[in-house]
């Protein structure tokens, strides 16, 4: 591997494990707000979270609209009328920060390059949890540099949030610089696109949908073997 100075990494399925930190909040949240165990379906409600997080990344819809949306539509899907979505997704964040679950390995791999890298974690994410998140799950003062989506008004893959990035980072050497991450739109092509290179974390090993990665790994560990070289 070539020398960097810097690595950018995404946070949720990169460093932290936000399917199992998601679905433990989602259960907690929707039982709190009194749902019966009929309407709580996380498939359901992934579903639709998937698709407006697609909006919001794409520039389609803003950070406010996710927030109420993705909840709105879950309930229209299962039948439930009885609950403001809004006070819902407040909900669903408010346990997800009680649940900062790590991928395995991640904490290795914060250890493994603290010392020969500056390091920076670009996230999706919404101002409310990312933060307080980065800080429960103990890795917040791992890095140099974070940046956090709905805290700027751009995200990733927006060439705006990347230029952003750089600005925090001090710095404009594209070619000493790295983004580590799990999703092929918002950290590979946003990479590729801005002209930095990349590391996908592919654990399923799905299609590169002709984007073409600079490194393609299938687990945490291998990223550390990857910077052990």
């Amino acid at each position: 591997m070539k020398k960097y100075e810097w690595l950018l990494f995404d946070n949720d399925n990169t460093l932290m494990n936000f399917h199992s930190a998601s679905t433990s909040a989602f259960h907690g949240s929707m039982r709190e707000l009194g749902l019966n165990e009929d309407k709580i379906d996380y498939r359901e409600y992934n579903i639709h979270n998937h698709v407006v997080w697609s909006e919001f990344e794409n520039g389609f819809i803003d950070a406010l609209t996710l927030r109420s949306k993705r909840f709105k539509l879950y309930f229209e899907a299962v039948g439930h009328d009885h609950s403001d979505p809004t006070i819902a997704n407040a909900t669903y964040l408010n346990h997800l920060i009680l649940h900062p679950h790590m991928m395995d390995h991640a904490y290795d791999l914060l250890d493994h390059v603290k010392s020969s890298y500056k390091l920076g974690l670009i996230t999706n994410g919404l101002k409310e949890v990312q933060r307080p998140r980065l800080k429960a799950a103990k890795i917040y003062d791992y890095f140099d540099a974070i940046v956090v989506s709905d805290e700027i008004g751009y995200a990733k893959p927006q060439q705006g949030y990347f230029d952003h990035v750089f600005t925090q980072m001090g710095t404009t050497e594209l070619k000493k610089t790295i983004v580590i991450g799990d999703s092929l739109n918002s950290d590979i092509k946003g990479a590729l696109d801005y002209g930095l290179d990349c590391i996908w974390l592919n654990p399923e090993r799905k299609s590169h949908g002709g984007l073409k990665p600079t490194y393609e790994v299938s687990s945490v560990k291998e990223i550390i073997e990857l910077f052990s070289t």
